[in-house]
């Protein structure tokens, strides 16, 4: 009767080891998205203010600006879902991610330049 059960353990286990899991980033790359800035300078003083002290941060668990492992799972949602989950919170980000003043058209740019690859950014 163990037989089953610790069969299905086994096989869970390996299954899990199975699943492949993003390096996390590299010095260079939490470097990199420290240094980003958006090119528009409107969106710019809007990301230095209210998005700069999360998403230049692995501590925070928020999505590390230009990483792609951290942006293309949230991607693969939609735009209309970010930007709700932006203006509504979501986890551990507050409602409006701390920019009580910011349109929805804000929030699309800001998530475009913060989900966009570093080397791309800085071209």
């Amino acid at each position: 009767m163990l037989k089953k059960p610790l069969l299905a353990s086994l096989l869970s286990l390996l299954l899990c080891a199975c699943t492949q899991q993003a390096a996390p980033p590299t010095a260079t790359q939490i470097t990199a998205a420290e240094n980003a800035r958006p090119f528009d300078t409107e969106i710019s003083a809007i990301y230095q203010r209210s998005c700069i002290s999360c998403h230049t941060t692995i501590s925070s668990k928020a999505p590390l600006v230009g990483f792609a492992p951290d942006w293309q799972p949230r991607l693969k949602q939609g735009m209309d879902v970010l930007i709700q989950h932006v203006s509504e919170g979501y986890k551990a980000m507050p409602a409006k991610g701390f920019c009580s003043d910011c349109s929805n058209q804000d929030f699309k740019k800001l998530i475009e330049f913060m989900s966009t690859p570093v080397a791309a950014n800085q071209a």
